[in-house]
């Protein structure tokens, strides 16, 4: 059914990533109030490795945009800013990003809402349907952004389901090598 032309052996390090990955998984859907402080320190290292690194750069952005560096280091120090932030004030950092997904999922929707007008060429019923689910993501998204402890939850949810999924994949991929 598969082609196995090219013999791998059995995966091991890939298996391991796999149960790994289901395990953490497994973790956020039971304890995903842990999972968001994990996430926000990890964004808070992040931003501020960021600014650190937008700032180091800044004397050669000058060179080339000689007007507009400002803005690259000003985007830097706002990076350290939010990275220092978080790091230090955890409910902030989970806040800050449950929020940064509620906006994406509204940016989203009203893009998708904004350019529906295309389906009434494959039917009505394709335009109306894509109405009706893109003005539902709008209200979910605004829900979410004024209730920011269900965008936390359901963000946690969805960072579990992928890695469960990802690790489901991974153990597949560890077996089918080995075949």
């Amino acid at each position: 059914m598969f082609s196995t032309r090219d013999r791998w052996g059995f995966d091991w390090r890939e298996l391991i990533t796999g149960v790994l990955f289901v395990i953490a998984g497994i973790f956020m859907f039971m304890h995903p109030q842990v999972g968001l402080v994990t996430m926000a320190l990890l964004f808070a290292v992040v931003a501020i490795i960021r600014g650190i690194t937008v700032l180091a750069a800044f004397s050669k952005m000058r060179q080339y945009l000689p007007r507009l560096s400002w803005i690259y280091a000003l985007s830097g120090v706002l990076d350290l800013i939010l990275g220092v932030l978080f790091l230090f004030n955890v409910p902030a950092g989970i806040v800050g990003i449950t929020i940064l997904f509620a906006v994406w999922f509204l940016i989203d929707a009203i893009g998708n809402l904004l350019t529906s007008s295309h389906l009434r060429r494959m039917g009505t019923g394709w335009f109306v349907l894509s109405l009706i689910l893109d003005i539902a993501t709008i209200l979910v998204a605004i829900l979410l952004i004024m209730q920011p402890v269900v965008a936390a939850i359901s963000f946690a949810t969805i960072v579990a389901i992928y890695l469960i999924l990802f690790g489901i994949n991974s153990i597949i991929i560890s077996i089918a090598r080995g075949r």
